[in-house]
């Protein structure tokens, strides 16, 4: 009787072998009907699958060739083009006030190209010149427009800018306030000025910390021009002290009742 259940058990454990390698093959057989279909389907498609190859390295060779000859070429001529423009603008780190210097200096004369037509060579349709460059050739062309009266034009070179984590994007926001403040537009100049004071540069951060505390008071706020005097005394000390703010903190501090 052992030996019948022994051979049962036997013939069943063979079946089941046998069903798991049918699966197997089963499978195996599937994959490489797909891997058939793959293939072809490549070499029914094959030449579109070489010309995508083809475009692709194109592409590459392109990009490698812009980044690392083009733009650098663009940049540096963009940069050598506006440097005798804003040479002449900008001596001892003053900015003229002479309005012929400014105008020529946008425009361009005999003997320099203005800022305004290197910008315009500059911004190439598809391939831009860099960051840095254009940020620069902006800042300068809305300093000139501000020294001349066209306050408009600077205006809207100034929010052209992009955002950059540097001293000029900081100090760019801050004229925007100005801006915004000379047009009696508290709610914009606010807004910028809050902006330039992010930065925290040790010379953009007070002014902006200082001018926003003008605000309040004007706006009748001195809860707040009292918390804009006291940042500025806090994190920036020496620059407090250099501006003169502490009468300015005492008058608010009295006047928010602090």
């Amino acid at each position: 009787m052992a030996t019948i259940e022994n051979t049962n058990d036997s013939k069943d454990l063979n079946a089941t072998k046998e069903a798991k390698k049918n699966l197997n093959n089963d499978k195996l057989g599937e994959v490489h009907g797909e891997q058939g279909k793959l293939v072809t389907f490549y070499r029914t498609h094959e030449k579109l699958f070489n010309g995508i190859l083809i475009a692709l390295i194109v592409v590459a060779i392109v990009l490698v060739g812009y980044f690392k000859w083009l733009a650098p070429k663009w940049n540096k001529a963009s940069s050598e083009s506006a440097q005798p423009s804003i040479a002449s603008v900008v001596q001892g780190g003053t900015l003229s006030t002479d309005t012929a210097t400014l105008k020529a200096a946008l425009e361009g004369n005999d003997n320099a190209e203005g800022l305004l037509s290197v910008t315009e060579s500059y911004d190439h349709p598809i391939f831009k010149t860099s960051p840095a460059a254009k940020f620069s050739l902006k800042y300068y062309t809305a300093l000139c427009y501000l020294n001349i009266g066209q306050t408009e034009d600077a205006l809207d070179v100034l929010l052209q800018m992009k955002k950059r984590d540097d001293y000029l994007w900081y100090e760019s926001q801050m004229l925007i306030g100005d801006l915004y403040d000379d047009m009696d537009d508290a709610d914009n100049a606010k807004k910028y000025y809050e902006k330039a004071a992010k930065g925290e540069t040790d010379f953009v951060a007070p002014i902006a910390l200082w001018k926003l505390g003008m605000l309040c008071e004007r706006g009748g706020d001195w809860a707040g021009a009292y918390e804009n005097y006291q940042t500025v005394q806090d994190k920036y000390y020496e620059r407090y002290s250099q501006m003169g703010i502490a009468k300015y903190y005492e008058r608010a501090k009295l006047k928010a009742g602090k």
